[in-house]
This record gives structure tokens, C-alpha cells and sequence, in this order.
């Protein structure tokens, strides 16, 4: 099969019609939402212009199918960059969008009869700009929690193997390439270029979609797993992280901690609830940076939350449920109504290292725990007992 140049870019065009068009679509209904895929699709519509005026040479002055042509395929590098720059709500110099497309059209002007020299200079400067996108990719650790980057990233080293092989057949002697404008059959670097193109648009570019949808779901699950008014994870959440925590504990002890906020209807009665749920957010905060690394804090519901300690003994649990119990006590709480003088109770159960037991036992033990600190006079901690 012959496979002549203005072939090979007709294919190359539709390709990256259809994908920006399918990316303006997917994008579309985001006005407030800054996640890259405008400019993504932009980036495509770019480089499509770049190769129907490419395809156009001959027919049209060289200072459009190739200054202009060569500038327009920098500037979708600069237009990906700053995509993948939204998409992680970072930013990049401005020198890395704009020095690029300005060097790269200097350099179309002044090699315009030298295709040689275009392919070496020209790669060298769009080998820099994938290696911005790379680097931008590689440097967030969110972006790098999905797999979806992968794809992008794959993309844009096959793209840099491809510009590397197009500067050694320049660099090797060889005299003519495929043109629009003349006869002479592509190069087999040249068909392995428009090959490379083609698949980097529509890999690069699932890719980036993917890449959106995957935190997305991240973030529908992170809300589905967080209690809105305090920010700590929900009652659901901490059913399953407790869950977890008991199947993988071995014989380590644990400990679960079950608070509550004492005559919290009071509160919301004589305060209004603006003020109740503003010492819900601070009773959250405090309790939270008390803790340690490993234990775990959820809003059971209502004014109660739960506390679950790994490694944690009879002994600790004590310890852990006074500090906690201290440190709601100590200073009062603010509101836009003033100071409030809040406390908790706080009942402990206990998941001995040498015993089994199921969250449901525990909760129970705990919550029993928890009344009888309530019954006692509140603003203490009782620890269950069988």
C-alpha cells in the first residue's frame, strides 16, 4: 500500500477533529468547573489547525504552513501544559507557555528551506515542552493516585522516542522528505511520526478524560464518606475504617471511645442551632488534634462521636479518654454569641490482645459505658466492665 503524504495528513486531521470535538462535548455544561478539559480541547483544536495548514503548503505562502503552522504546534503544547496545570489547580511559569511558541516560529523562519534543521531544532524545543507536561504529571502526588496519567504519560515518552528518531534521520544525511507539496514517498520515520501523532492524540487524550473522571469519583467518594458540618469522616466511614482496623489488629489491643456532648439540646434550645453546630466543628477540632497519627475520629451522630485507638490498652484507653475529656473542659468553646463552657462524657470499651470481637459488641459496650458516665453526673469517662 502507498501511503502519500497529504493521505497520511487527512487521517492525522479527522483524528484530531473528532477528538477535540468529543472533548468540546465533554466539557461543555463546566462553566465553573477548572479542569483542564477546555484547554485540553483547545490544545487539539490547535493542533489540528497546525496540520491543515500544513497540508495546505504549497498552495498557500510558507509564512502560514510553516512559521505560522510550526507556532500553532507549540502552542498546543503550551495550551496541554496549562490543561494538565488546571486540571491539578497549580500553575507554571509563564515564561514555559510563551518562549517555546516564540522560539519555535524564529526557528521556523530562519530554517525555512532547511527541513533538516527544522526537525532537529524543532524537536529539541517541542522535546522540552512534552518534557514540562512529564515533569508536571510526575510532581503531584493527586494526579499520581489514579491510573489513568499513565496513559498521558506513555503518550508523551513515545512522542520524545519519535522526535529523536526524526533528528537522527535528519542528522543521518538523509537528503529529501515526504512534502504536500512534492512526489516523493514518506519516509519510514516520517509514517512512523504521523503513526505516533495520531496515537498520542487519542491515548493522550482518553488519558486526560480519565484522568478527570478518576478524581471525581474520588471526590463523590470522599463526600460520601465525610460529614459535611465538621469534616471528619461520617458514621459510615468510621464503620468501615473500625471494620478494617479489627480484621487486620492481630493481637494487638484496641481500644473504642464513644463522646458526647453534655445537654446538647440545651444548647441548640437556648443558643440556637448556628451556635450548636459551631460547637460541633470546635468539639471536632479539638478532639482531632489531640489524638495520634493512628487513631481515628468519626461523628457517630447527633452530638456523639467515636474514637478508634489501635494499640491501645485498658490502661492507655484511660488515659487517652481523660485527655480528651481535659481538653473539651479546659477553655470554653466560641461562638458568634460568645463563649460557651461546653464538656463531654465519654464511655471506653476495650478489645483485650488476646480476645476476638465484632464491632457491634464493642459499640454496645461502649455506648452502655457512655450512659453510665452520663447517669453519674456527666463530664466524666466510665470505662464498661462485664
Amino acid at each position: 500500500m502507498n501511503l502519500d503524504p497529504r493521505t497520511l495528513l487527512f487521517a492525522l486531521i479527522l483524528t484530531n477533529v473528532m477528538m477535540a470535538l468529543s472533548l468540546f462535548v465533554a466539557a461543555g455544561g463546566k462553566d465553573k468547573q477548572r479542569d483542564g478539559m477546555r484547554l485540553w480541547a483547545m490544545a487539539m483544536l490547535l493542533e489540528t489547525l497546525t496540520w491543515i495548514l500544513v497540508a495546505a503548503r504549497g498552495a498557500i505562502p510558507d509564512v502560514l504552513s510553516l512559521v505560522v503552522a510550526n507556532g500553532f504546534k507549540a502552542g498546543a503544547h503550551a495550551l496541554a501544559l496549562a490543561a494538565v496545570c488546571e486540571f491539578q489547580r497549580r500553575s507554571a511559569p509563564r515564561w514555559q507557555y510563551f518562549v517555546p511558541v516564540a522560539l519555535t516560529m524564529v526557528m521556523a523562519a530562519l530554517l525555512a528551506d532547511d527541513i533538516r534543521g527544522r526537525f532537529v531544532w524543532g524537536g529539541l524545543i517541542f522535546a522540552f515542552q512534552l518534557v514540562l507536561i512529564a515533569r508536571m504529571l510526575l510532581s503531584d502526588k493527586e494526579t499520581r493516585a489514579g491510573r489513568a496519567w499513565r496513559l498521558l504519560f506513555g503518550g508523551i515518552v513515545g512522542m520524545l522516542l519519535v522526535l529523536g528518531l526524526r533528528a537522527a534521520a535528519a542528522l543521518s544525511g538523509y537528503g529529501e522528505f515526504a512534502q504536500p507539496q512534492n512526489a516523493i514517498a514518506p519516509h519510514p520515520v516520517q509514517i512512523v511520526s504521523f503513526i505516533a501523532i495520531m496515537a498520542t492524540a487519542l491515548i493522550g487524550s482518553v488519558g486526560f478524560i480519565l484522568m478527570v473522571k478518576e478524581r471525581t469519583d474520588r471526590e463523590i467518594m470522599e463526600l460520601a464518606m465525610t460529614d459535611s458540618l465538621t469534616g471528619i469522616p461520617n458514621r459510615r466511614a468510621l464503620m468501615e475504617l473500625a471494620e478494617h482496623a479489627l480484621a487486620r489488629r492481630g493481637s494487638s489491643p484496641m481500644t473504642l471511645l464513644m463522646i458526647d456532648v453534655d445537654h446538647f439540646k440545651r444548647i441548640n434550645d437556648t443558643h440556637g442551632h448556628p451556635a450548636g453546630d459551631a460547637v460541633l466543628r470546635q468539639v471536632a477540632r479539638r478532639l482531632a488534634g489531640r489524638l495520634r497519627g493512628g487513631d481515628v475520629l468519626g461523628r457517630y451522630g447527633g452530638e456523639e462521636f467515636c474514637v478508634l485507638a489501635p494499640d491501645t490498652d485498658a490502661e492507655g484507653a484511660m488515659t487517652l479518654a481523660e485527655s480528651l475529656r481535659d481538653i473539651i473542659a479546659f477553655r470554653p468553646l466560641t461562638t458568634d454569641l460568645g463563649e460557651l463552657q461546653v464538656t463531654v462524657s465519654i464511655g471506653v470499651a476495650c478489645c483485650p490482645d488476646d480476645k476476638s470481637r465484632e464491632l457491634k459488641d464493642l459499640l454496645a459496650e461502649a455506648d452502655a459505658a457512655l450512659y453510665a458516665a452520663k447517669e453519674a453526673g456527666r463530664n466524666r469517662v466510665v470505662s464498661f466492665t462485664c
